[in-house]
């Protein structure tokens, strides 16, 4: 598990030294959402659970027996990746479409992958098809933004 919190706290520190040019407001929700991502991607199953009790407590939907299902996990994948995707891409367009979207491949992959080393925690081709559809949808949402004409550059 030490292996883990490495990788994430290098993860974390590139996300923090991508997020450069964003103003420190924007830069530390771009960090807390890369936290979150990496959070829900390597915590042990049964802490994932704890934090599904706490949460269903105040949950809307609390008298469902079981919050957190495999199509709760498939919508979080989704809009985490959108989020830090469209927020990457936004603010880092100077990085070129092509890194951008190696950068979004390495992470849906490496995120999933990080689960294998985890107890409980398997890695799925299904959840990195599900990662990459939703950096996709950040992606591809930026085509219609009324900032820019074409959001990136090269």
């Amino acid at each position: 598990m030490l292996w883990v919190y490495v990788i994430c706290a290098g993860v974390l520190l590139a996300a923090w030294y991508l997020a450069r040019p964003m103003p420190w407001f924007w830069r530390l929700g771009f960090l807390a959402a890369m936290a979150l991502l990496l959070a829900g991607m390597t915590l042990p199953p049964e802490v994932i659970r704890e934090w599904a009790g706490l949460v269903s407590s105040w949950w809307p939907w609390s008298q469902e027996p079981d919050l957190v299902t495999q199509q709760t996990s498939a919508w979080a994948h989704l809009i985490l990746f959108a989020l830090v995707s469209a927020w990457l891409c936004w603010w880092r367009a100077d990085l070129g479409v092509w890194v951008l979207l190696g950068l979004l491949v390495a992470l849906s992959f490496g995120t999933e992958g990080l689960q294998l080393l985890v107890d409980g925690r398997y890695a799925s081709l299904t959840d990195v098809g599900i990662n990459l559809l939703g950096a996709g949808i950040g992606f591809v949402l930026l085509w219609f933004t009324p900032r820019r004409s074409s959001p990136f550059v090269g």
